[in-house]
């Protein structure tokens, strides 16, 4: 659709590769950055490599999102790091916005489900509530990102294959605003469909996550090498049958099964987790929101981990590690 504001909070690899995609359409682009990236794509702007073409585009770039109601606001940051994404933008937030959390792990919203499932994670990923107070739920869509990208450089980014975005309402209505927004995704080339069940979606996505980043870090291992060493495939196998087993817990239904994931995940091929770029480059690491949140449902719902605790105790202890040699050698 032609005029749709569109502002990306965070331009990562993931939210890096959106923008300079969605700078293809008639979408009016506004991006959200600070530090060395907004410097970059002020004096550069912002470059994608596909592995085909390498494109520049140049949105309006700033610390804050534009000073009038968005249609559209992705936020495509680091689970913790959205409070302060949510700051840079919640003046624009008007009553037909959409705000479309594009995270890994479990998001803020499910955390905060009325049913209650997923409960024990609230205090985690929104601690004082102010996501919740900042974002009805009528404006919230979930989703889910299969990605391949990564920040090579401040304003630059790559990405291996077309991203994959499933869409859903948070609140489960019918909305042509997300019709509307899909037609935009699928015009510049991002591969985007809606979902009735997006809980599902997330669920599967966090399975795959949690059985592939933390244990990315600990090995420092691709997906292609962790899915092909007969010793971290069983290893990625017990961590997708826990949580899995914690879904269906939670009340989720249709959720893949183990062999369908691994599947997925064998054919991501020589592919660093976003963890395991964070944990090279020197950056927080994202455990709390892939892991240990999912630990603590399980335990709420009396849903032994041990093979996913034991995991998550490593990657902890190597990024603690991690954090006392940069802090030594500083």
């Amino acid at each position: 659709m032609a005029g749709l504001k569109i502002c990306v909070a965070g331009v990562g690899a993931l939210g890096g590769t959106l923008a300079a995609m969605l700078a293809r359409t008639e979408a009016s682009l506004s991006v959200v950055a600070r530090g060395a990236t907004l410097q970059a794509l002020h004096e550069n702007g912002l470059v994608l490599d596909d592995g085909q073409d390498r494109s520049i585009c140049h949105p309006i770039a700033d610390t804050r999102a534009p000073d009038c109601h968005q249609d559209v606001i992705l936020l495509a940051g680091k689970s913790h790091q959205l409070p302060q994404l949510a700051e840079t933008v919640r003046h624009a937030v008007g009553r037909q916005t959409l705000v479309i959390p594009v995270v890994n792990g479990l998001p803020w919203w499910m955390a905060t489900d009325p049913n209650g499932a997923f409960e024990a994670a609230a205090p985690v990923l929104d601690p004082d509530g102010r996501l919740s107070d900042l974002f009805s739920r009528s404006c919230l869509v979930g989703a889910v990102a299969y990605a391949m990208t990564e920040q090579t450089a401040p304003g630059v980014v790559s990405s291996a294959r077309a991203p994959m975005l499933v869409l859903g309402m948070v609140d489960g209505m019918p909305d042509d605003r997300l019709s509307h927004v899909l037609h935009v995704l699928q015009q510049a080339g991002i591969t985007a469909r809606s979902s009735p069940q997006i809980r599902c979606d997330i669920w599967n996505k966090i399975a795959a996550n949690l059985a592939t980043n933390p244990l990315s870090v600990v090995c420092e291992a691709s997906l292609s090498t962790l899915a092909g060493a007969v010793s971290t495939e069983a290893v990625i196998a017990d961590i997708l049958k826990e949580t899995l087993a914690v879904g269906t817990a939670c009340g989720l239904s249709n959720l893949h099964d183990v062999d369908e994931i691994r599947d997925t995940i064998a054919k991501a091929g020589p592919h660093r987790t976003s963890m395991l770029q964070d944990y090279c480059a020197g950056r927080t690491l994202e455990l709390d929101a892939i892991g240990w949140t999912i630990a603590k449902i399980g335990q709420a719902h009396d849903v032994p981990m041990p093979v996913t605790s034991t995991v998550l105790e490593l990657a902890t202890f190597k990024a603690a590690q991690r954090v006392q040699a940069q802090g030594i050698r500083s």
